[in-house]
């Protein structure tokens, strides 16, 4: 009989040494998830950093790139303006030798050729 309970003894170990093995699985399978899980969160936070990052970065170049076209358009704007000053004197220089040519043209037809009523 100490046979069997040699088998009995050897069955037993057996039994706990696989009950041990599958808590051990079962351990390393939760140390396994958790990881996964804490690896998947620093990936989802690098990403929202990454995603702000470049959402200030396209921001900060949209604002350079309007800085750059009102400082150009501003430039242009400014010598259409200094053209316009310059046409408008000339304009006005025109219209006064216009006019005194048109004030002498209608005191000769009122007054007469000489000057003299």
């Amino acid at each position: 009989m100490s046979c069997k309970r040699g088998e009995e003894r050897m069955a037993l170990d057996i039994i706990k040494d696989i009950v041990d093995a599958e808590a051990r699985a079962e351990e390393m399978i939760k140390n396994a998830e958790a990881e996964a899980a804490s690896l998947k969160a620093e990936a989802e936070k690098k990403g929202a950093s990454i995603l702000a990052e470049a959402k200030q970065k396209g921001k900060e170049e949209l604002n350079a790139a309007a800085d750059a076209a009102v400082k150009e358009s501003s430039q242009a704007v400014e010598k259409i303006a200094e053209q316009a000053e310059l046409n408008c004197r000339k304009i006005r220089e025109e219209a006064s030798v216009k006019k005194e040519e048109a004030i002498k043209a209608v005191m000769r037809k009122v007054v007469g050729t000489d000057g003299n009523s």
